[in-house]
C-alpha cells in the first residue's frame, strides 16, 4: 500500500515538473497587467479660474474617516497625471487607463488642483513622500478637491452619461 502511495506521488511530481519544464508558463503565454478606467470627466464651474492651470493626480491614497474636507488627503502613490489650461468654463478629460499592481487598485482617489502655475506639487501634510510625484518648488493652489473611486463610479452611474461624468468645482 505504501509503495503504490509512493509511486503515485512521484508520477505526480514528474507530470507536474515536466509540464513546468516544457514551458507552459512561459512568457509567451504572459497577459498584460490588469487595468482600471476611470471614465471621461468634464469638470465644470472653473471659469473664474481662467488662465490657471487645472491639473488631475489619479493616485493611491487615503482621506479621513470624519473629514468634510476633500483637500485633506494622503497620497501614498501617483499614477498619472493630467494638466491643462483653464480657458473655459470647463475643461474635458480624456478617459484613461492605469495599471492595477497586485491586489493594489489602479487609483482610489482623484485629486482636483487649480494652481496659478503649471508645475503643482502636492505634499503630504505629514511629509510623507509620494511615489510617481513630481518635485517642484510650486504648492500654491486656488483650489483643491479630491473624489473617491466609489463617488467616482457613483457619480457616472447616476448620471447615466454615455460620453463620461460631469464633476462641477464651486
Amino acid at each position: 500500500m505504501k509503495s503504490l502511495q509512493f509511486l503515485f506521488i512521484n508520477a505526480l511530481t514528474l507530470i507536474i515538473g515536466l509540464g513546468l519544464m516544457s514551458g507552459s508558463f512561459s512568457p509567451s503565454d504572459a497577459q498584460a497587467a490588469p487595468t482600471e478606467v476611470v471614465p471621461k470627466i468634464q469638470i465644470q464651474k472653473i471659469g473664474n479660474f481662467k488662465g490657471q492651470h487645472l491639473t488631475v493626480f489619479y493616485a493611491v491614497g487615503t482621506r479621513p474617516f470624519l473629514s468634510t474636507d476633500s483637500s485633506q488627503v494622503t497620497l501614498s502613490e501617483v499614477k498619472s497625471i493630467r494638466t491643462q489650461v483653464v480657458d473655459d468654463d470647463f475643461v474635458t478629460l480624456p478617459q484613461i487607463e492605469l495599471q492595477k499592481a497586485g491586489f493594489r487598485p489602479g487609483y482610489n482617489l482623484v485629486l482636483v488642483v487649480i494652481s496659478p502655475n503649471p508645475d503643482y506639487s502636492f505634499v503630504n501634510a505629514n511629509g510623507e513622500t509620494i511615489v510617481g510625484m513630481p518635485q517642484t518648488k510650486n504648492q500654491q493652489a486656488s483650489l483643491i478637491r479630491s473624489y473617491s473611486k466609489a463617488e467616482i463610479e457613483s457619480l457616472a452611474t447616476g448620471q447615466g452619461l454615455p460620453d463620461g461624468l460631469v464633476l462641477t468645482l464651486q
